[in-house]
């Protein structure tokens, strides 16, 4: 048996504990205080105060709360600040929503949908000097279908994760093999930026799905920029998969369904645009919303 402590937050962290609770399996947790993040993936974890023993930090660093968090057992980190342990003299495990080494850093999920990857995957490993970078002890692969947002790929990374706290609290860490991780075949990644999740309507219709969904909830969204205002893009998908339909960015239709655009090669059908039913699109078909 081995008695952890799940250091977790933000949405990830959420879906976790609500399959921890559906399967009987309740460690202490640690995550942060309401506030003390200042990013649209924070949560507020009180609701989960009458089932779970909750430690609650306003620091992002294991050596300014020592004394708070006292003996932790095994600590597994899911979602959880990838330094925190950096001074840490004992095996700490981090989960990561990839097939390691492929994705390392931060933006792991919206990188697999910009790249229209099939297959991810949730991997835990044991912390090392290099970031995502320790030896495996556990890995499976998971699906992304075609339809699938990050909420959907997350929601299957979190049972994942779930199955994993439960064979880990019932057999020692020692009893799970270890395997170094391929250095040559590491892929590590920036954190993404407002910035990279602009549409560029140039781009062929696939392309532009994956990229529209790569941002999607719980992330900050898609956007593109028409006569100075800012449209976030949440939902889309391929009308017409290639072709010449116009210039790009160009207004085709509007209706309940969606606006669709002519893109650099298909047309993609917009829809769900923030603060706008789809009908009521500002837009008229024949302008370009793609001329910021």
């Amino acid at each position: 048996m081995t008695d952890i402590t799940l250091f977790t937050a933000n949405v990830t962290g959420m879906m976790l504990l609500e399959d921890l609770r559906a399967a009987g399996i309740f460690p202490r947790v640690v995550t942060y205080a309401k506030g003390f993040q200042r990013t649209g993936l924070a949560c507020d974890f009180s609701r989960f105060e009458r089932d779970f023993i909750i430690t609650y930090l306003s620091t992002n660093n294991y050596d300014e709360c020592r004394d708070v968090l006292g003996e932790t057992g095994l600590p597994v980190c899911v979602d959880f600040t990838k330094d925190f342990f950096e001074t840490a003299d004992f095996p700490v495990v981090y989960a990561h929503p990839s097939l390691l080494p492929l994705y390392r850093g931060y933006s792991a999920v919206t990188e697999q949908f910009e790249r229209g990857a099939a297959i991810g995957g949730a991997t835990f490993y044991i912390r090392s000097e290099r970031v995502d970078g320790g030896d495996i002890i556990y890995q499976t692969p998971l699906r992304i279908d075609f339809e699938d947002y990050p909420e959907d790929y997350l929601a299957k990374y979190a049972i994942a994760c779930a199955d994993f706290i439960k064979e880990l609290t019932g057999k020692p860490l020692d009893a799970f093999d270890k395997r170094p991780q391929d250095e040559a075949a590491a892929v590590y990644l920036q954190r993404k930026r407002t910035r990279d999740a602009l549409i560029d309507f140039n781009r062929d219709a696939f392309s532009l799905y994956n990229h529209i969904r790569a941002y999607s909830k719980p992330y900050f969204g898609a956007y593109f920029l028409c006569k100075g205002e800012k449209y976030t893009v949440w939902r889309a998908k391929p009308e017409k998969w290639q072709g010449d339909y116009g210039d790009a960015g160009s207004v085709l239709s509007v209706s309940d369904d969606g606006v669709e655009i002519a893109c650099g090669s298909g047309t993609i059908l917009l829809t769900e645009i923030e603060g706008f039913r789809n009908e009521d699109f500002p837009y008229a078909v024949g302008e370009n919303i793609g001329l910021s």
